[in-house]
């Protein structure tokens, strides 16, 4: 991952908008900007990036949450969780469109 994360909101718009200028000036300039204020897609694609897998989870609200890139598009998909009689997770199932 590359460029700014954590600044003041200025500071990001600032720079934000220099960046979106500078890459709308020339077609040519293959830049790809991504400004999300106060978002955790960052953290998550810093994760998938890093991984072999090309998954990783983060934290939001509390909640451990999973991100894959799965080459099914966009989208939400239904999970289901096997436990033993011990109510101990055994598996995670995701469900794609076929």
């Amino acid at each position: 991952m590359k460029g700014w994360t954590g600044l003041p909101m200025p500071d990001a718009m600032r720079l934000a908008t220099a960046l979106f200028d500078w890459k709308d000036a020339d077609p040519r300039r293959r830049l790809m900007v991504d400004f999300r204020p106060h978002s955790h897609h960052w953290q998550i694609m810093r994760a998938i990036r890093a991984s072999p897998l090309e998954s990783g989870t983060v934290r939001v609200g509390g909640a451990q949450v999973l991100c894959a890139m799965t080459g099914q598009g966009d989208g939400w998909f239904p999970v289901t969780v096997d436990l033993d009689p011990t109510g101990r997770l055994v598996s995670v199932r995701v469900s794609f469109p076929v």
